[in-house]
Parts: structure tokens; sequence; C-alpha cells
């Protein structure tokens, strides 16, 4: 779930803590990742503006102890 300056830029949720329970395929990654191509510049003071870039992740699943891979095709240098 992606979050820019404080608001929940998707539809789905899964955490009632950010939106209210809801079905869909729109968690918000097609509002928040275009600035991730601005140069760092652009970028930083992009996120300065908008009072920062957040991301939620819930897990319903109590006893879960698989290993979670992070894989991001935009971020290069991180």
């Amino acid at each position: 779930m992606y979050i820019k300056n404080a608001t929940y830029l998707g539809d789905y949720s899964n955490n009632i803590l950010i939106a209210p329970i809801a079905d869909s395929d729109n968690f918000g990654l097609d509002d928040y990742e275009p600035e991730f191509f601005f140069d760092p510049v652009t970028w930083k003071t992009e996120g300065q503006e908008s009072g920062g870039y957040e991301v939620a992740l819930k897990f319903d699943i109590d006893d879960f102890e698989d290993d979670i891979f992070y894989f991001c095709h935009v971020s290069n240098f991180v």
C-alpha cells in the first residue's frame, strides 16, 4: 500500500488503520512509482514538498516463517 503526503494512493486495503477494507487491484503503485524515475534532486524536492513517501504491508498470517524478498526495477543504485 503506497502512501504519499500521508494520503493512501490506492483502493485496495487489508488494513483498516490505513483505509477501509476493500478488494481491488489498485494498491497505489501506479500513482507512486513514476516519481522514482525523477533525477535525484527533483525526487528529493518532491519528497520533501509532499511530506514524504511511505509504504505499508500487512500480513494476516501470524505464523509466517518464510523469507520475503524485495525487488525494485527503478532504484538501480540502492
